[in-house]
């Protein structure tokens, strides 16, 4: 099951450097928390976007780590919960870029400066949320990395004219 995860981190020395740090840190959670398991399974799953599921599970931690994967064995999604609360998150593009750099609060809402990708690895947008909600300054980029806008939010997510 760590081949997968070695060819991913292969393509990741490829990629943007901008984004590859955050990248690596998903890589190294992921292969971190498969060392540290009890026991693993994989099903199918039938959805277009995701082919197989494999579930790898902590018992120490009452955690699971739940890994999604395309028809060309590309990880497209990982999600580690504990207690039945998301700690993590990741989404891939098909090409194996990140989606999105989105932190998480104690109770699995995304929480703190978050960063979205295009598939090429430049940044789409950037901000901040709280508690899962959209705050203060976003900013939104072409896909040659030029800011199209600024958008602001108040703590309530709201749009501030």
């Amino acid at each position: 099951m760590k081949i997968p995860v070695q060819l991913l981190l292969i393509l990741c020395l490829f990629s943007c450097t901008h984004q590859s740090n955050q990248k690596d840190q998903v890589l190294e959670k992921l292969d971190d928390f498969i060392a540290h398991s009890d026991s693993s399974y994989s099903k199918p799953y039938y959805r277009t976007d995701f082919v197989t599921a494999s579930y790898y599970i902590n018992k120490k931690d009452s955690a699971v780590c739940q890994v999604m994967k395309d028809s060309s064995k590309t990880i497209r999604q990982v999600i580690i919960a504990k207690k039945n609360v998301r700690t993590f998150f990741a989404a891939f593009y098909s090409n194996g870029q990140l989606q999105a750099d989105l932190p998480l609060d104690e109770f699995g809402q995304y929480h703190g400066n978050t960063t979205y990708y295009y598939p090429s690895g430049r940044t789409e947008s950037s901000g901040r949320y709280e508690h899962g909600i959209k705050t203060g300054a976003w900013k939104y980029f072409d896909e040659k990395g030029r800011l199209l806008s600024t958008d602001y939010y108040d703590k309530s997510g709201q749009p501030v004219k």
